[in-house]
């Protein structure tokens, strides 16, 4: 595990001791304090502040990278160059074409690569897909994504400086929903996006003031599906009212040509379905989706929008056991940086733009 910080705590080290085929047995951080606390909350003994010295261990098959941005690139090469197999955390880099490089150094060194968007594993998230596979939908035709924190205005830390961030909300949070809608409807063609930033956050959480924020806390595009579908994403941390126990708000709808359907993030065991003529109605997620395929977790323990992210560490191993790409893979998450950037260039040169992403 390297970087001991909040996500890992929260995310992998939980999936790490949930599956059977995995141990953890080293944690990297820089910060000492913290690794020396992780010892005692993961069970894991050996501690390093150096990256390369999990690069380079033997006894070491894979690693999970939740560290700030802009170390993702350096720590995920040297790991790929010494053969382990990677996850990272999103973004890959500070631009796609530095995701891109990770992909196809990965891709070249022949170790199993995955990003790290948790909401495909949200049990409604693939049921949804299911529904949409199966035609159950009819035709797509509209997609549409909201993702609202109710976040504190105070620093952000690294997060809120395009050097070390890429960019804020955007890369943060959006970037979720654009991977998933591609996941659902296929590629984004061309974009029409914007960005803007309201709170300075030069207070310090506990006292003190920093240098002013110069990335995005709220961001929105409208997208063109090379399906011939249609798309519109707006999200923001500055939301007021929409804190709901820290979870915030998230609405994500298909619009089908014979129904329509809903995921949301506080309610990930049921789905919003209806049709010509109805009001949608809330459906449970059948059993066979409540947990990845094989996974032994049982999804009747725990908090429901918590949990489902314990199985992205079920699907590296199975990856990493069975000789295939995870899904999603690190080419996703440049696909989705690909069309990030696009928002960011469409927000400067105020003009729709197409979506670059040659990664072959």
């Amino acid at each position: 595990m390297i970087g001991a910080g909040a996500v890992a705590d929260y995310h992998h080290v939980p999936g790490i001791h949930v599956d059977p085929r995995a141990e953890l047995v080293a944690v990297c951080d820089p910060n000492e304090v913290l690794l020396e606390q992780r010892i005692g909350d993961w069970g894991v003994s050996r501690t390093t502040t150096e990256f390369q010295e999990i690069a380079d261990a033997d006894d070491i098959d894979a690693v999970i990278i939740a560290t700030p941005n802009f170390t993702h690139r350096p720590i995920t090469l040297a790991c790929v160059a010494a053969g382990k197999h990677v996850m990272c955390e999103k973004p890959l880099g500070l631009s796609f074409e530095e995701s891109a490089e990770m992909y196809r150094a990965a891709r070249d060194a022949d170790v199993r690569h995955m990003t790290a968007f948790t909401y495909r594993f949200a049990p409604s998230m693939r049921y949804l897909r299911y529904l949409l596979a199966d035609g159950q939908l009819g035709v797509p035709r509209h997609f549409r994504s909201q993702r609202f924190l109710d976040l504190p205005e105070t620093s952000w830390g690294w997060r809120q400086y395009k050097h070390l961030a890429g960019a804020g909300d955007l890369y943060d949070m959006t970037i979720h929903r654009i991977d998933f809608a591609q996941d659902l409807l296929g590629p984004i063609d061309s974009v029409c996006g914007a960005i803007a930033q309201f709170a300075p956050r030069t207070e310090v959480p506990g006292g003190g003031t920093c240098d002013p924020s110069d990335v995005d806390d709220w961001s929105a595009l409208v997208g063109r599906f090379e399906s011939g579908a249609v798309g519109i994403w707006e999200g923001s941390t500055l939301m007021k009212g929409h804190h709901n126990d820290g979870y915030g708000f998230e609405w994500a709808e298909i619009n089908g040509s014979e129904k329509s359907a809903v995921y949301q993030l506080t309610d990930p065991n049921n789905i919003l379905v209806g049709g010509h003529g109805e009001s949608m109605q809330k459906v449970p997620v059948p059993s066979e989706f409540l947990v990845a395929p094989d996974s032994p977790r049982d999804p009747s323990q725990g908090v429901p929008s918590d949990v489902f992210r314990h199985d992205l560490v079920w699907e590296f191993v199975s990856s990493i056991v069975e000789g295939r790409d995870p899904v999603p893979s690190f080419r996703d998450g440049a696909s989705a940086q690909a069309v990030a950037d696009a928002v960011l260039a469409s927000d400067a040169e105020g003009r729709w733009v197409d979506v670059s992403r040659a990664l072959d």
